[in-house]
């Protein structure tokens, strides 16, 4: 067993032997340097490297691994290969790879332009052909993630004459772990190894097969085929044409990738950070500072405009701050515990729409279930901030105040917390990319507006 921590020493281990290497400019001693390790190690060594040293480690690949090497690499350093590598050696290298993945290469690294100069160099024109096809698909579709090889089973067979014909198929199939029982292009049945191995000899492909099959169309969004094929521990998942006839299908592998993307896309939204191409799946040190730059200020420009909302609330209660200064004391501890507080409902609730727990029809008891664990925390954290405001030294008013407040900002937002994402959803908007941004700033000034008037009233300097 391999532990995480030789995993890391091998990568720090690889990347000093190739920095000594390409220091001494010895491709001997670099060929010798890259033996042995895993495409994955060498791309993300090579995604730390500088563009010229990259290409140079990568024409010292042979071509299985650089080929895998080229799928395993970000965006930016894919693009830089096939902008920069021979047409000719790049063309015979994505030939290598699977045909969904040499499709997703093309389609994050390369222009049409330079997509379709490729593909025509290929040796294999009907796999070229092949992923024309899947690139014609909509980005973050199905049919933009599958194969068309699969292992495809006529139901009259016997198990014997199924397991001749596995023997004989195509090196490229995808997988064997499903196989799919087809007839006239239209999938009828649905099998695993493990049944076919558990099967008598004699018996017909028919008997065994899955009829209720599971499926999606050629157009269901990527996220939503993650979500099935999570939900039903499925390692594949076939995808229909419209009319009903097998397309291709999707395999696991393919998906953690999605899940990935999609996690750190929606990550970079909840921090206000605009999810580009550029940035959203790079290396930290490969950004340049100017991409990290733009996809940061647009929001923090427009947050910062609307926080002025909380400089005018202190500014309307300026008078009420003046008689008791103690008050501006307590305005960073009411201000964290409502941001947390509205934070922490809408990561909860965004997770729910993003797995289906919660739909559009929902909100009503989602208002009532927030309303009520609102206000279950704000008398549990109220009351620890009034024996905090006790132990200051702030006298039972203030500390009453200080509680009060606490159990509003808390209930406020829980509640306006888990109305937002709702809110967006219903209006197509992705949840993710406006509910932390807009749950700060709102819970900021409201909760000013709710602590200084609780003050006002309660408070007897204040009148």
């Amino acid at each position: 067993m391999i532990r995480l921590e030789t995993l890391e020493n091998n990568t720090l281990r690889l990347e000093e032997r190739v920095n000594a290497a390409l220091g001494q400019d010895d491709e001997t001693l670099l060929r010798t340097a890259l033996a042995g390790y895993h495409p994955a190690d060498l791309a993300e060594v090579m995604e730390r490297l500088g563009n010229e040293d990259a290409i140079r480690l990568f024409r010292c690949l042979d071509s299985e691994r650089a080929a895998e090497v080229l799928d395993e690499l970000d965006q930016q350093k894919a693009r830089y290969l096939l902008d920069n590598e021979v047409p000719e050696r790049i063309a015979a290298l994505l030939d290598l790879l699977p045909m969904d993945d040499a499709a997703g290469v093309l389609a994050e690294s390369a222009s049409p332009e330079r997509q379709e100069a490729l593909l025509s160099q290929w040796t294999d024109q009907e796999d070229a052909a092949e992923v024309r096809e899947l690139l014609s698909y909509p980005k973050s579709s199905a049919g933009r993630l599958m194969t068309e090889k699969f292992m495809r089973l006529a139901p009259e067979l016997t198990v014997e004459e199924a397991f001749a014909a596995i023997r004989r198929a195509d090196p490229e199939v995808e997988t064997l772990s499903d196989l799919y029982v087809v007839v006239d292009e239209h999938l009828v049945g649905v099998l695993s190894l493990r049944d076919l191995v558990r099967a008598s000899g004699e018996q017909r492909i028919a008997e065994i097969m899955t009829r209720d099959i599971i499926s999606v169309q050629i157009d269901t969004d990527q996220e939503e085929v993650a979500r099935l094929i999570a939900r039903y521990d499925f390692l594949a998942m076939p995808v229909l044409h419209r009319e009903g006839t097998i397309a291709g299908i999707i395999t696991v592998d393919d998906i953690v990738d999605v899940l990935t993307e999609e996690q750190t896309e929606d990550a970079f939204k909840q921090g206000a950070i605009s999810a580009e191409p550029g940035v959203i799946n790079a290396p930290y040190f490969s950004i340049p500072i100017w991409r990290v730059v733009k996809s940061r200020v647009g929001w923090l420009v427009l947050l910062f405009v609307a926080e002025t909302a909380t400089g005018a609330v202190l500014r309307h209660f300026e008078s009420e701050l003046a008689k008791v200064v103690a008050l501006s004391f307590f305005v960073p501890l009411l201000i964290g515990t409502g941001g947390n507080t509205g934070a922490q409902t809408v990561s909860t609730i965004i997770r729910g729409l993003a797995l289906r727990e919660i739909r559009g029809r929902d909100a009503g008891r989602v208002l009532v279930r927030e309303l009520a664990s609102g206000v279950l925390l704000g008398l549990l954290l109220g009351a620890i901030a009034f024996g905090r405001a006790m132990w200051w030294g702030s006298g039972v008013q203030l500390s009453l105040v200080v509680a009060l407040t606490i159990l509003a900002i808390c209930t406020w937002a829980n509640t306006i917390g888990s109305m937002i994402p709702l809110v967006a959803n219903k209006l197509k908007i992705d949840p993710a990319l406006v509910s932390a941004p807009l749950i700060t700033t709102l819970v900021d000034a409201t909760g000013l507006v709710i602590y200084l008037t609780i003050a006002h009233l309660l408070l007897s300097q204040l009148h």
